[in-house]
C-alpha cells in the first residue's frame, strides 16, 4: 500500500509541475510578430473573456472569467507596427456591431463576439504538450487565450495577414477531447 501511495503522490506532483508550465506554440509560417502589452493602448481599452466548457452531450462543465485581458501590439513581418488595428476593428465593425454602454457613469463603446471550437487531439497537444505526455493526449489544461484576427492589408502592400488581436489570462481550466469550448470576448473602448 505504501508503494502505491508514493507512486500516486509522485504522479500528482509531476502533473502539477507540468500543468503549471506555460507553453507557447509557434506557427510554421508566422505572418506577424507580436508584443504582448503597450500601456498607452491598454489605457483606452478593457478586455474581458468568459470561457464556457461543455461536454460532447452539451452538459455544462465549467465557466471561467479572465483575471486580466489586453490588446496585443502586432507588427508586420518587417517589424513595422500595424496601423491602428484596434481602431479599425471598432470603427469598421469588423467583429461585431458596436454599442454604447454606461458603466459607473463612464461611457464606453462595446463590441462582443464569440468563438467556439470542439477540443480535439491537436488542440490538446498545442495547449500543454508536457501534460499530454502523461495523459495520452486525451486531457489537458489551459490558463489563457488569444484571439487572432485576419485582415487584408493589400493597400499598403502586405496582403492578407493573421495575427493576435486580444489576449487574456485565466484561472487554470481543464480540457478533454470532445469538449466544446466557447469564448465570449468583450472589449470596451472609453469614449472621449
Amino acid at each position: 500500500m505504501e508503494k502505491f501511495d508514493s507512486v500516486m503522490l509522485s504522479a500528482i506532483i509531476i502533473t502539477l509541475i507540468f500543468s503549471s508550465t506555460q507553453t507557447i506554440i509557434a506557427d510554421d509560417k508566422p505572418n506577424v510578430k507580436t508584443h504582448t502589452l503597450d500601456p498607452d493602448i491598454n489605457l483606452r481599452y478593457e478586455v474581458y473573456l468568459q470561457t464556457t466548457i461543455r461536454d460532447a452531450q452539451g452538459q455544462l462543465l465549467s465557466v471561467s472569467e479572465s483575471v486580466g485581458g489586453w490588446v496585443t501590439i502586432t507588427t508586420f513581418p518587417d517589424g513595422k507596427s500595424m496601423p491602428d488595428l484596434v481602431e479599425q476593428v471598432f470603427n469598421h465593425n469588423i467583429l461585431d456591431e458596436k454599442e454604447v454602454v454606461t458603466i459607473d457613469n463612464v461611457k464606453y463603446e462595446k463590441i462582443q463576439f464569440f468563438n467556439e471550437l470542439v477540443v480535439d487531439h491537436n488542440k490538446l497537444l498545442n495547449v500543454n504538450p508536457a501534460t499530454n505526455l502523461y495523459t495520452g493526449g486525451k486531457i489537458g489544461t489551459s490558463s489563457g487565450s488569444v484571439y487572432n484576427i485576419c485582415m487584408d492589408f493589400n493597400e499598403i502592400g502586405y496582403g492578407h495577414l493573421c495575427g493576435p488581436f486580444v489576449a487574456a489570462k485565466m484561472p487554470l481550466i481543464h480540457l478533454a477531447e470532445g469538449n466544446i469550448l466557447t469564448d465570449q470576448w468583450t472589449i470596451l473602448r472609453m469614449m472621449n
